[in-house]
């Protein structure tokens, strides 16, 4: 079986974490976030994956490679432009003749593909939508179900008083290939703007079911740390250390140094070779591989990428920090993000900002 895995994004939102990597390659509990949706797909029994890319494409290609360490054999479109989600699907239509899912890389999603398939085919559906329900559906694409799961009423992004659903599209879909026909050649095209609604004028079978698994989007800095917080819930366990005070689920790594006093409160991640000083509190967050936290150190709802520095008594609230920062000591970071190889100076005070180094002029 076939499957078209969607790459391409850029995640302006998450900029600067975004201008070194694309946003599929975005660690979630230890793993870029395309590696939970390829290897669902793989369990799943789809063995054949084509991966769309634009932006970053070689870093893409780089990491994931070409599917033998996922046992399966990956291919690459390359899009010079941006295509839509549909027009980057018909680009490889010569590929797509039977069955086939579409699944966007760049949103978590450690679903049971299989068993949406299996309903598609059931319903002898032309198109089944997976849905998932979320409390704000004015960012995504509403769907209203008759009682047949049929889809038919179906509304992208509403404003707040459009709302008439919170079952939202998840960017997976079960296809037919005659969906293809719907598709303009080179032309940008979108499933959510264009396909759907048009199958739906038609009178197309399209169908609609909730997804059983973690799907989170990640389009904003605090999704990406609440999509990490839902996979250590899941794969997390309760341990012991000593001189370490550890509460709730926790994915832990190797060779990590606990000094006396440190307190870990799950869900959390901790990666290798990570360096925890006294005192230091590790509040639902995740510390990847090679990081220096020193005594007295708060990291609460946050990311800190490898290869970073924390410095004494500084403390990090709902932020990301990219790899290689170094944060001196007594700084105060809240909901921020900060770019690759940034410094941030002693008892620094920053709040709702994005911290990227100056473009060099070529």
């Amino acid at each position: 079986m076939k499957a078209v895995v969607l790459a391409g994004g850029i995640g302006e939102r998450l900029r600067p974490l975004t201008d070194a990597r694309p946003k599929p390659l975005i660690t979630i509990a230890g793993r870029p976030c395309i590696d939970y949706v390829i290897r669902s797909l793989v369990k799943a029994g789809f063995r054949e994956i084509v991966v769309t890319t634009g932006y970053m494409s070689d870093h893409l290609i780089k990491e994931i490679g070409d599917g033998v360490d996922y046992e399966a054999g990956i291919l690459y479109s390359f899009e010079e432009n941006p295509a839509g989600t549909a027009g980057a699907v018909k680009m490889v239509a010569d590929f797509l003749d039977d069955t086939f899912v579409v699944a966007s890389g760049d949103v978590l999603a450690d679903v049971d593909m299989k068993e949406l398939y299996d309903y598609h085919k059931k319903k002898g559906a032309t198109a089944t939508m997976a849905l998932t329900e979320v409390k704000d559906p004015t960012q995504f694409g509403i769907v209203q179900l008759d009682d047949d799961d049929k889809i038919v009423r179906f509304k992208e992004k509403p404003k707040r008083d459009e709302v008439f659903s919170h079952l939202v599209n998840a960017g997976i879909y079960i296809l037919e290939p005659e969906v293809l026909d719907y598709i303009p050649e080179r032309e940008m095209f979108d499933f959510s703007k264009n396909v759907f609604p048009a199958l739906l004028k038609e009178g197309v079978p399209l169908y609609g079911k909730r997804l059983k698994g973690v799907w989170v989007d990640i389009g904003r800095p605090l999704d990406v740390i609440n999509a990490s917080l839902e996979i250590i819930k899941r794969e997390g366990q309760e341990v012991e250390i000593e001189n370490a005070s550890v509460k709730g689920p926790v994915m832990l790594g190797r060779n990590v140094v606990f000094e006396k006093s440190v307190r870990i409160k799950g869900p959390a991640y901790v990666g290798d070779n990570v360096f925890l000083g006294r005192g230091a509190l590790i509040d639902r967050s995740c510390v990847y591989n090679d990081v220096f936290v020193d005594r007295g150190v708060v990291i609460s709802l946050s990311v800190v990428m490898a290869d970073s520095k924390i410095g004494w008594q500084s403390e990090i609230h709902e932020s990301i920090l990219s790899t290689n920062s170094n944060v001196e000591e007594d700084v105060k970071i809240a909901r921020s993000i900060v770019g690759d190889d940034m410094t941030v100076k002693a008892h620094s005070r920053i709040e709702d900002a994005s911290l990227s180094p100056p473009r060099t002029r070529s």
